[in-house]
């Protein structure tokens, strides 16, 4: 049963075009690194939807194989090295997981 991460991002008014971008990489380089971890997707909002996004103005959906490797990423030392770059540009997240 496939996992979908999905990861919701307020990010603080200081943080800079180029710091987003290295999050932005940071994430996507997670994918053949994780066990599990099959698929990144990270970026803004789309701009006809966004004032829906209640503030929200980036996102993440990892796909994952199953539900055990959810805990596999959370713990793996590449996962916690973008959780550090997103902690200090973020000033909110919001994560659900849906398995389908």
């Amino acid at each position: 049963m496939t996992v979908y991460h999905i990861v919701l991002f307020t990010l603080k008014p200081s943080a800079t075009k180029e710091q987003v971008s290295e999050l932005k990489d940071a994430a996507n380089s997670m994918v053949g690194q994780i066990p599990g971890l099959t698929k990144m997707e990270v970026g803004p909002p789309l701009g006809s939807t966004a004032a829906r996004a209640q503030g929200f103005d980036y996102g993440l959906i990892a796909v994952l194989e199953k539900p055990e490797d959810v805990k596999v990423y959370a713990e793996h030392p590449v996962h916690q090295k973008v959780h550090e770059i997103r902690e200090s540009l973020c000033d909110d997240t919001l994560a659900y997981d849906l398995v389908a």
